[in-house]
């Protein structure tokens, strides 16, 4: 019994080192621009049920990579990697049809996508659900969840997420007003390295910090440094 165990162990193993092996080749072809080679390698993998392998799939039907573009032949794999609980493909579902790239799925269903990818802690999805939330557009307004998912995308260092959050405290939206938290997350976010946002922060934490204290001022640089040292958690 135990050797059959062992047995079954060391083949799951294998099994696992020749998939991980497989993807990797499948990369090293598209790095030599071998896209015939590279679409085997997944269409092989994908058949068996392999997450990254759809996703993959998927983007060379979409950018057209060795293979005619073909957005339907993308968001059947797609589709297929998101139904593996792959949250990447979850993502790109979902804003394939906010981006109205695709009208074969509702604005509902592309929510639930973003739904299951930020579950699965993909944080870009859980800031967009978080705005889902908010406006009540698609799904029905709710500031307790939206908030939820805003400082969670927030907490997991989101530039963007932070500048929302800040904004939040600054007008009393969903939570009490505290000015004080406010230009707390806007000196993170103004720190943070993602720089695509920096401008904005700065210039809604210049704003803000000519309306406070000295004594405010201070109080927000020390909840910054002490929400950094706890890695932006409970803050």
């Amino acid at each position: 019994m135990q050797a059959r165990l062992l047995l079954l162990l060391i083949s799951i193993c294998l099994s696992s080192w020749v998939q991980a092996n497989t993807l990797e080749e499948a990369k090293q072809k598209l790095s030599q621009k071998d896209f015939v080679g590279a679409r085997a390698i997944y269409e092989t993998l994908a058949n068996q049920h392999d997450a990254k392998a759809c996703y993959n799939l998927g983007l060379m039907y979409h950018d057209g990579d060795g293979v005619t573009k073909n957005m339907d032949e993308a968001v059947k794999w797609y589709t297929k990697s998101a139904s593996l609980n792959y949250k990447e493909a979850q993502y790109m579902l979902a804003s394939l049809v906010f981006q109205r790239e695709i009208q074969s799925l509702s604005y509902a269903q592309a929510a639930d996508y973003y739904q299951q990818a930020a579950t699965l802690g993909h944080v870009k999805s859980q800031l967009n659900l978080g705005m889902l939330y908010f406006r009540g557009d698609v799904i029905a307004q709710d500031l307790a969840l939206a908030l939820k998912w805003i400082q969670l995308a927030a907490s997991n260092n989101n530039s963007e997420a932070q500048g929302y959050l800040a904004n939040s405290y600054q007008q009393g939206e969903g939570v009490p007003q505290d000015s004080v938290k406010a230009a707390m997350w806007l000196l993170i976010a103004t720190q943070n390295e993602d720089k695509r946002f920096n401008t904005r922060h700065t210039k809604m934490l210049n704003y803000l910090s000519a309306q406070l204290s000295p004594e405010q001022r201070s109080a927000a640089k020390q909840q910054a440094s002490q929400c950094q040292q706890q890695q932006l958690q409970g803050c």
